[in-house]
């Protein structure tokens, strides 16, 4: 098959004056090697050596971050897990139907639970409370 045939690829100028330039870079950089002394370039030799050593012992930017999708994956799957895994209810408050909200309210907040504490009023005020809950309830004639 001859180069100059149907299917052969001819060069383009461009890739002629490429092809130039790097056959002349190329003698010039041995040109260069050959004048550096034989001592620098053993220093360089071993630098270079050291370098990629070092580089294969490290593991590059992008190798750090090949694991992330599987990890994202399994945090993911933890989380649906969580949310969705039935739960118990034990610890849930139930309102039962004579209590309002405002008791809630009031079992809440911590100052409140001072005001009335027994060290504040020796007990007084829950006795009172709990007398006016007692007539208040019907049936009880008060």
């Amino acid at each position: 098959m001859s180069p100059h045939g149907p299917g052969a690829r001819t060069e383009a100028p461009t890739e002629a004056i490429a092809g130039e330039f790097e056959l002349r870079a190329r003698a010039v950089l041995e040109e260069s090697v050959l004048r550096v002394d034989g001592r620098v370039r053993s220093r360089l030799n071993q630098a270079r050596h050291a370098a990629i050593e070092a580089a294969a012992r490290r593991p590059s930017f992008w190798r750090r971050f090949s694991l992330m999708p599987a990890a994202s994956a399994v945090a993911a799957a933890l989380l649906v897990a969580f949310v969705l895994w039935p739960h118990s209810h034990q610890g849930d408050v139930v309102i039962e139907p004579g209590h309002t909200v405002e008791d809630l309210d009031l079992l809440a907040d911590g100052d409140a639970l001072d005001m009335v504490s027994e060290e504040t009023d020796g007990g007084a005020f829950l006795e009172w409370a709990v007398e006016q809950a007692d007539s208040n309830e019907p049936g009880t004639g008060a």
